[in-house]
C-alpha cells in the first residue's frame, strides 16, 4: 500500500477538552511535523509536487493517521488524543 502525503497541510489532533454549555468541546491543537495523508492506494500514480508518496500497512486510512516527516512514519493520531472525560 501508498499513502500520498500533503507536506504543506499540518494535521490536527484534540489536545484537550473543555465542558461547555453542557457539551464537551474539543480542542485542536497542530501536530508537531504531522503532514495529512491525501490518500491511500494500492498502486501509487504521478502526482505534482509537492505532494509525494511512501510505503504504508493496510490499515492505514486518511482520517486516522498522519505522516511524520522527523523520523518518516505514519503514526496514529489517537495516541496524541486525551480520553473523553467522563461527566
Amino acid at each position: 500500500m501508498k499513502a500520498l502525503i500533503s507536506p504543506n497541510e499540518t494535521m490536527k489532533y484534540i489536545s484537550e477538552y473543555q465542558f461547555s454549555d453542557g457539551e464537551n468541546i474539543s480542542v485542536l491543537m497542530d501536530i508537531p511535523n504531522g503532514q495529512r495523508i491525501v490518500e491511500v492506494a494500492e498502486n501509487q500514480f504521478e502526482v505534482a509536487d509537492p505532494l509525494f508518496w511512501v510505503d504504508c500497512n493496510s490499515s492505514v486510512n486518511t482520517n486516522e493517521y498522519y505522516y511524520d516527516p522527523s523520523d518518516s512514519a505514519i503514526k496514529l493520531i489517537s495516541d496524541l488524543e486525551p480520553p473523553i472525560p467522563s461527566e
